[in-house]
């Protein structure tokens, strides 16, 4: 089978006003399952059915949040193209976060990032880019001041929630695992990578 070519160089735009249009239509396809990244800041009871909803409840509510000026997450782009997305940034932002299995073990502070997601586009999974996502994250959040990178992928594997990263990804980019939930048949893993030669403190 043939491997697609990741793009040789890429870089992190945090979501802002001007792209909400790019993002939309990246997460847009089926294969992204109607989230629009809202699962962290607007999940609730009736989640399954808003993400089925064609009027796309989640855009608007992702849309607000960036119009109101808060953090979402991040288009990775190879040069004007966008290639995937990475929901990213404080933890803080990200309030879901204090309450859901494996992400709720630890303590909810600017100074600790998290990875919620990252969504590679669909011609160039298999690409090893999701990899070299984290490693720009891990970069970003030592340049804001970050102590440490979290993230929270399933054991075993489980496709419908691949949008939170391999365990091997992470591993191999040295996050230790620290903690695990049971959920039903599979554990949600709470994983960090201790950073060094922090920059100035994250907000």
């Amino acid at each position: 089978m043939h491997r697609p070519e990741p793009p040789v160089w890429i870089s992190l735009e945090a979501l802002g006003e001007g792209a909400l249009d790019e993002f939309a239509g990246l997460l847009g396809g089926a294969a992204f399952g109607g989230c629009f990244c809202a699962v962290w800041t607007a999940f609730g009871p009736d989640w399954a059915a808003r993400c089925q909803d064609p009027a796309r409840p989640n855009l608007d509510e992702t849309r607000r949040r960036v119009m109101g000026g808060g953090h979402v997450g991040y288009l990775v782009r190879a040069g004007d193209e966008v290639v995937a997305w990475t929901g990213a940034g404080p933890k803080t932002d990200f309030p879901g976060l204090a309450t859901r299995l494996g992400s709720r073990r630890s303590e909810s502070v600017p100074q600790v990032w998290s990875i919620g997601c990252v969504a590679v586009r669909a011609d160039l999974r298999g690409s090893g880019l999701s990899g070299r996502v984290v490693e720009l994250v891990l970069a970003e959040a030592r340049r804001r001041g970050a102590r440490c990178v979290e993230a929270y992928p399933t054991r075993p594997w489980d496709e419908p929630r691949s949008y939170r990263g391999s365990r091997s990804t992470y591993e191999r980019l040295g996050f230790e695992e620290v903690a695990g939930e049971p959920d039903g048949t599979s554990e949600i893993l709470l994983m960090r990578r201790t950073l060094s030669g922090q920059g100035s403190p994250s907000r």
